[in-house]
């Protein structure tokens, strides 16, 4: 299937990252960053594209969190796998009426990278915005595709670093933070919410009588039927 036609994909893509509502991490505040001083931008950001709206993982010069879909540069960008530059967004037809044209913050030009997973989903956009028309060259645009790569190679880490290498299951500080964010939406939404835990009784006879190995072979086997009993989040 074309993954730049496979929306179901995409947002699930998008959703594997848990990155969404998660706030600052210096990784992606340092690209914003270097963005801003190096392509000599008043606006920048790491853009995510959910089905209905933008948001922002980073940004500098820009003062929301988050913008309506349909009116997000960036999901315009997200639909190719070339860049998305604009010289001047006034005498594009695609962009002269959007309200972030017409009114606040007045954007005249852009330049998007699509922020593609390894396995080819366009999950968002590294952008830079200009507030007066400028044709971006292939060097700065060259830039701004390296910074891309470097997006999703620390969305990858993260990933990583928040998994338990052998389990397979949330690490302590992934936990946490997902915990966190759950008991924000019971708030929110005022919903109950239940945690279950479970505890591997007299697992050191485990490792005593059968060996490490076979100890490991017990919490990979458990971790997976828990995690097969469990809906996704």
């Amino acid at each position: 299937m074309d993954k730049l036609r496979d929306e179901e994909g995409r947002l699930l893509a998008l959703q594997r990252y848990q990155i969404l509502e998660t706030s600052e991490e210096d990784a992606f505040e340092h690209v914003v960053n270097l963005v801003q001083n190096i392509l000599n931008v008043p606006m920048c950001a790491i853009s995510l594209v959910e089905h209905q709206r933008q948001w922002f993982k980073a940004k500098r010069g820009i003062e929301m969190s988050e913008t309506p879909r349909d009116v997000s540069f960036c999901a315009q960008a997200i639909k190719d796998r070339n860049p998305l530059v604009i010289q001047d967004a006034t005498s594009d037809p695609r962009f002269s009426e959007n309200p972030l044209v017409t009114g606040e913050p007045h954007i005249r030009s852009y330049a998007g990278i699509p922020l593609r997973t390894p396995d080819g989903y366009n999950i968002g956009s590294l952008c830079a915005i200009d507030t007066k028309p400028r044709l971006f060259t292939p060097f700065e645009v060259s830039i701004l595709d390296q910074f891309a790569k470097i997006v999703v190679g620390e969305l990858e880490l993260r990933q990583i670093a928040s998994s338990d290498h052998l389990s397979g299951a949330m690490s302590r500080g992934a936990w946490m933070e997902g915990a966190g964010r759950e008991l924000e939406r019971a708030k929110r939404y005022n919903r109950p919410l239940a945690l279950a835990l479970f505890d591997l009784d007299r697992f050191k006879e485990v490792n005593d009588s059968f060996c490490h190995p076979a100890g490991d072979e017990v919490i990979r086997t458990f971790a997976a039927l828990c995690t097969s009993e469990s809906r996704d989040p």
